[in-house]
């Protein structure tokens, strides 16, 4: 089983205009709604691969009932803890005109220390099924910055695979746990980095940062540009043409199908053009479903992947 950790969970909104005027009111054509969290993203792409896995995290208030509702819908299995308050909405907003996705994400509600205790319980019931760990995303207001290192290192003694997808903080402390994968897009490693990455050279500088870490799969990815992966001190890089969309997810994507791959084949290069197919093909739809298994194997052979030297 895969056990994915998404603490800040979010409801999800898209509109999509045909125009989208600043300091105007607006009216959309038309809306989708979806559960979100970078988690939960990784879990609907997961689950048209078959995988069996499970949520855990918080949510709570109105949003909450609709968040497990649909996620019920997509047949994704969860365990959240209860709080009051709501749990957080996410808005995208499709400027067709420009082709521009605008994204305003909210910053969730602060935790209990007491539901936080509630929340460990439940991971570690649940730990003890699972082969994989994913910790993926931002973590709830005033959440100590280490809970990411803490859920990461408790998972050391049951000897699974460790994948991290987080920023800031709790992202740099999280790296000392060592986890197997990790997967942050350029702006969040440029952050961590307090640097610009422009070159192939401030590339190579970043995965020489990552490097002290020791972690076997380090991947950056570079949205339109594709991603690089370091496998055994060699840096390579996949990408695919550039294509409109929604970009919202399609990083989530790439990793749940870097996962997929793995699990199945153990060869991280093959399993980074699965990565890179199911990312791409994300970036098409608002969410991808089982039809859409077959559709990502033919992408996969379209894949370029070239040696950075």
């Amino acid at each position: 089983m895969i056990l994915i950790v998404n603490l800040n969970p979010s409801l999800d909104v898209i509109f999509y205009t045909e125009k989208f005027y600043k300091n105007k009111v607006n009216r959309s054509m038309k809306e989708y709604i979806m559960p979100g969290g970078k988690g939960i993203n990784v879990a609907k792409t997961l689950k048209i691969f078959n995988e069996k896995m499970k949520v855990i995290g918080f949510c709570g208030g109105s949003t909450g009932i609709i968040l497990k509702e649909e996620l019920k819908r997509r047949d994704i299995d969860f365990n959240f803890i209860e709080v009051q308050n709501n749990t957080r909405f996410a808005i995208g907003i499709k400027d067709l005109s420009k082709k521009e996705l605008t994204i305003l994400n909210g910053a969730g509600s602060e935790i209990p220390e007491s539901k936080i205790e509630e929340f460990f319980e439940i991971y570690r019931n649940n730990i003890k099924d699972a082969d994989t760990l994913i910790v993926s995303g931002s973590i709830p207001p005033n959440t100590p910055y280490d809970i990411y290192f803490k859920i990461l290192k408790e998972a050391e003694r049951h000897y699974i695979i460790k994948v991290l997808d987080a920023k800031g903080k709790e992202f740099i402390e999280a790296l000392k746990s060592k986890p197997d994968i990790i997967k942050p897009n350029k702006e969040e490693m440029e952050d961590v980095l307090n640097k610009t990455i422009k070159s192939k050279e401030d590339i190579k500088n970043a995965f020489k940062f990552i490097e002290k870490f020791q972690i076997k799969y380090p991947i950056i990815s570079f949205g339109k540009k594709g991603a690089v992966i370091s496998i055994d001190g060699k840096l390579y890089h996949s990408f695919l043409p550039p294509i409109d969309g929604i970009h919202w997810g399609a990083g989530d994507a790439f990793l749940a199908g870097f996962i997929y791959g793995l699990r199945r084949t153990n060869d991280p290069l093959y399993s980074l053009k699965i990565a890179c197919a199911t990312g791409y093909l994300k970036v098409k739809k608002e969410e991808l479903n089982e039809d859409d298994k077959n559709e990502i194997l033919k992408y996969v052979e379209k894949v370029t992947i070239k040696e950075i030297k």
